[in-house]
């Protein structure tokens, strides 16, 4: 389970799924899981917030330094999540139309 040790900054809620940004740009998911909306890597519903799994960001051109990604803001849809990062760019996890996503722009 996820520690928000840190002051929350912003709230986001979607169908059946909340989003909390976190003052060091951290982001946390609770609710329940179904298509990945909560970024965990699993479709298991959480009752307490966890912290949203970003995978191999170290990878991307958006974190070439290899610390985890910073963020400032987010959104939640019905089954899907969004978060800005520092650097401008746009994280998605969960369901669209046509497949299950996890993707930065």
């Amino acid at each position: 389970m996820g520690k928000l040790s840190n002051k929350i900054t912003a709230i986001a809620a979607g169908e059946a799924h909340t989003l909390a940004l976190t003052g060091d740009g951290s982001v946390f998911s609770w609710g329940r899981g179904t298509f990945g909306r909560l970024g965990t890597g699993r479709e298991e519903d959480e009752l307490c917030p966890v912290p949203v799994e970003f995978g191999d960001a170290s990878s991307s051109s958006s974190s070439m330094n290899g610390s985890r990604p910073k963020f400032v803001g987010i959104a939640a849809g019905s089954y899907h999540s969004l978060a800005l990062q520092d650097d401008g760019s746009v994280w998605s996890w969960g369901y669209n139309i046509c497949i299950l996503f996890l993707y930065f722009f």
